[in-house]
């Protein structure tokens, strides 16, 4: 009983005394980090280790940090929502200050950050890792009916429990999954969800009544090959279809009824077609925050614009971006993230202390662990600049395993906690380099 006592107090003092000083916080950092988000904090808890107490500044206005990643095993009834996430407050490095509101305005030219409140925060350097924004109006009708109609989705906290909760209710009829034309974070996710929504629907006995239908903006199931082959077998295997170059462009909640526009070139680009559903399954249309689009940062895309290897801004030296609402030509996902950071805080630390260390190059690593039902996973991790397989472990990964499962499922949710957002992991190169020594696949 003391004990938890004592625990509690101790939280209640380290929220306490992180709220006293963001209150009472300077205007001026020697690094600021605009995102709480994973990339976000593995810069910040490494560089507030080394910059010391009070030097950097973590602005973000979320008062709860999400581990994305698990959403999707939320979204299909094998993971508990409570478990997805934490206070930010216990997550923003114990070094640095943290600013709870969102950044309204970058100016690079001033080297100031402008805050929702009107406030402005200078600062020496800056670390862009503001994630991306869904975008569910970028869908006629699909605000009014997200969260009810039996439309639900994966990639947000207010709406990733209903996934299941409407699964459940599905008896017959159409279950469709969308993947949208924009960039989005964790690519796999849009199709993940259909396998376990097919399995779900065995386990019930009623796949034989279920339709099970995947729609996506692209013109492939996957962007490798290798990876891309793999998930057309187990979607056949399954008797999922899977319609390319079908972009949802809107939702008709109460008719239960989703709208497809047909992209590419083919003899019916341009045509919609429409389709009745009894469970839906979006993936928004994802864009650029706008306080990074209307910015000097920006390239014509609205992401910021760095150098694909140095992650260092193309025109601006004293900024750096990592993570979703960067430039960097590769999948958005957390693995990719970790990677990044570590080629960031190692280029922009040599920078701040004139060390004139080689800069180290980031490669395009990123992983998407494509789970494909309970204790199968395909795990694909590869380079985005390649579109090359670059895999950790001897065994061919494009393969379902149940090891491959594990790991993501119950290992990777503990390193992301315990060693991610503190910037001690950095991805698995050291591990490939034991397990996968020759690159043998």
């Amino acid at each position: 009983m003391l004990a938890s006592k004592l625990a509690v107090s101790s939280a209640f003092r380290h929220r306490w005394a992180r709220f006293a000083s963001t209150a009472a916080a300077p205007s001026s950092y020697k690094l600021v980090v605009i995102g709480g988000g994973a990339g976000g904090l593995a810069v910040s808890s490494t560089l507030a280790q080394k910059l010391g107490k009070d030097e950097v500044a973590v602005i973000e206005p979320a008062t709860r940090h999400y581990q994305q990643p698990l959403f999707t095993f939320v979204g299909g009834g094998l993971k508990s929502f409570r478990d997805s996430h934490r206070p930010m407050a216990d997550v923003i490095p114990p070094e640095a200050t943290w600013i709870s509101q969102a950044a309204a305005k970058i100016d690079p030219e001033a080297n100031t950050v402008t805050l929702a409140d009107g406030s402005a925060v200078s600062y020496e350097y800056l670390v862009v890792a503001a994630g991306i924004e869904l975008n569910f109006a970028g869908v006629k009708g699909l605000e009014a009916a997200i969260g009810k109609n039996g439309v639900a989705s994966n990639y947000s906290p207010q709406y990733v429990q209903k996934t299941y909760e409407f699964l459940q209710n599905v008896s017959h009829g159409n279950a469709l999954f969308t993947m949208p034309a924009t960039p989005i974070k964790c690519a796999g996710a849009p199709q993940k969800i259909a396998y376990l929504a097919d399995e779900l629907f065995r386990e019930k006995g009623i796949r034989d009544r279920v339709a099970v239908n995947y729609y996506t903006a692209l013109g492939k199931i996957f962007a490798v090959d290798k990876y891309a082959d793999a998930m057309n077998a187990v979607a056949k295997s399954r008797d999922i279809s899977v319609n390319l170059f079908h972009d949802l462009v809107e939702v008709d909640g109460p008719a239960k009824k989703a709208t497809f526009k047909i992209l590419g070139t083919g003899p019916r680009a341009g045509e919609t077609v429409t389709v009745p559903y009894e469970f839906l399954h979006v993936t928004p249309p994802m864009k650029p925050y706008d306080f990074i689009k209307s910015s000097a940062l920006a390239n014509a895309a609205g992401f910021v614009d760095v150098n694909q290897h140095t992650l260092q801004h193309t025109k601006f030296a004293n900024v750096y971006a990592l993570g979703d609402c960067s430039s960097l030509p590769t999948s958005k996902t957390a693995a990719a993230a970790a990677a990044q950071s570590q080629i960031l805080k190692h280029n922009l630390l040599a920078q701040i202390q004139g060390s004139g260390a080689p800069a180290l190059e980031y490669n395009g690593y990123t992983s998407c662990p494509l789970v494909t039902g309970k204790h199968k996973l395909v795990l694909a991790e590869f380079s985005g600049y390649t579109g090359l397989p670059h895999e950790t472990f001897f065994f061919n990964q494009a393969n379902e395993h149940a090891f491959s499962y594990w790991l993501t499922a119950d290992v990777l949710p503990a390193v992301y906690w315990n060693s991610m957002l503190k910037g001690t992991w950095n991805g698995p190169a050291a591990i490939r380099k034991v397990a996968n020594p020759t690159s043998a696949n």
